[in-house]
């Protein structure tokens, strides 16, 4: 199977996982969370970690599907075109969209649901 498509989706999704694992460094974390309390703090690091997680195990899914024969890239693929969809909707909802930062984020996600659905078509065909 041609499967160029999954496997820059995947390439997307360990970029976005790369992204996430600097956000200490980015951020000044942890010492920048400290004026929202411990619990926010610590709650705000373990999801970051965990989506990190996320993003390098569904990586790794598509690029096996990709690869094999296993016939999870349509599912796995699908589930990654919403979650960047629903990630493109939500960033002009949560973070406005008046600062260039957030019309270019808004953007990159567009693209991650783009390639994520790109993947399910090939796959399809």
């Amino acid at each position: 199977m041609d499967a160029w498509i999954a496997l820059a989706a995947a390439a997307y999704d360990i970029g976005l996982g790369i992204f996430h694992v600097l956000f200490w460094r980015l951020f000044g974390w942890p010492g920048s969370l400290r004026s929202s309390g411990q619990v926010n703090a610590a709650i705000t690091q373990t999801l970051n970690l965990m989506l990190s997680y996320s993003f390098f195990a569904f990586a790794a899914g598509l690029i096996v599907a990709a690869t094999s024969d296993w016939q999870a890239l349509p599912g796995l693929a699908g589930a990654g075109a919403g979650f960047w969809t629903i990630r493109a909707f939500l960033q002009p909802l949560l973070f406005g969209g008046r600062h260039p930062v957030s019309r270019w984020l808004t953007l990159l996600f567009l693209v991650g649901a783009m390639l994520h659905g790109g993947a399910i078509l090939q796959a399809v065909e």
